[in-house]
């Protein structure tokens, strides 16, 4: 296990090491956790999930919003599932079934929260107070529209810990990575996103870093890039994608900005050329050079995954 400036790196993770990293995260209960659970051909698997839930002693609540590729369809046919809302919902029970989360959550008492649902019911926090907690903290929003997406399930948890349990991917530009920080791009309530992505992705740095202003106001966050079982890549050439098997590598921080910056080096780009990241460093604090660079020199290098 490395240590590379603020960032723990583990290239061959079992679940005594995932356990061990979860532990030093100072997770202060409630620990409300976010997966990366956008498409049902990688995910946050049941068994990393059960790992976390393990660590948090059962003192946690999972959150998703829906998406349209954690579908049967994208498995089986690489194609987007409905977007009605009845199919959504079968979609979720399927894929609660098919990767084995539904047993997970129930093995540990633990209840899963859907964003969007809780959006749709509007069992939401107030605006306002969300206004005022965010801009104690921050500039106020360009995305206001956000203010109105908290559950008040979690706006009741506030001053607890979000975990961003997040998988390593590889996308096309202009973002490039997916880790910690744009996971919780997630937790707009979908399953469409696509306003807030803005017309040739104009509007997206500032989307991502807006939902991670609203969080880190309510929250302390906590980040994890994993790749234990699988990773998703994205070929920069062809634009292929493909799954990444068995890479058994794990990283976490308690700064998830500085910890993207580092994996983000690892896969080949310099986070700076990442245009979210580079605004997330100019809000949340920058990232340690000198530990990007040593990340690149002594962890594995992860650049062969785009090629």
């Amino acid at each position: 296990m490395n240590k590379i400036g603020n960032v723990v790196v583990e290239e061959s993770v079992n679940k005594e090491s995932f356990t061990e990293i979860i532990g030093g995260l100072d997770l202060r209960p409630p620990v409300i956790i976010k997966p990366n659970w956008g498409f049902s051909v990688c995910f946050t698997e049941a068994e990393i999930l059960d790992w976390t839930l393990e660590t948090c002693n059962g003192d946690a609540i999972v959150v998703e919003s829906y998406g349209w590729a954690r579908s049967k369809d994208m498995l089986l046919k690489g194609e987007w599932g409905s977007f009605e809302r009845a199919d959504l919902r079968k979609s979720d029970e399927w894929f609660m079934e098919y990767s084995g989360i539904g047993k997970v959550l129930e093995k540990h008492g633990v209840e899963f929260l859907n964003i969007t649902e809780e959006y749709w019911a509007e069992r939401t926090a107030s605006p306002d107070e969300v206004k005022e907690l965010v801009e104690a903290k921050h500039q106020p929003l360009v995305e206001t529209d956000f203010l109105g997406f908290v559950p008040s399930r979690l706006y009741e948890m506030r001053e607890g810990t979000l975990l961003s349990l997040a998988k390593v991917r590889t996308l096309e530009s202009p973002m490039w990575v997916s880790l910690s920080v744009k996971n919780l791009f997630g937790m707009i309530p979908g399953p469409s996103r696509g306003k807030y992505h803005g017309k040739n992705h104009n509007r997206l740095n500032q989307s991502i870093v807006d939902i991670n202003k609203v969080y880190d106001s309510l929250f302390d966050v906590r980040g994890v890039v994993e790749a234990v079982h699988t990773a998703s890549v994205r070929n920069r050439d062809t634009m292929e994608w493909r799954n990444i098997e068995n890479l058994g590598f794990m990283s976490a921080s308690m700064e998830p900005v500085e910890l993207d910056a580092v994996i983000t080096g690892l896969l080949g780009t310099d986070p700076n050329d990442v245009g979210y990241l580079k605004l997330a460093s100019e809000t949340f604090g920058a990232w340690d050079d000198e530990a990007v660079k040593e990340g690149i020199r002594s962890a594995p290098d992860f650049t062969h995954l785009t090629s």
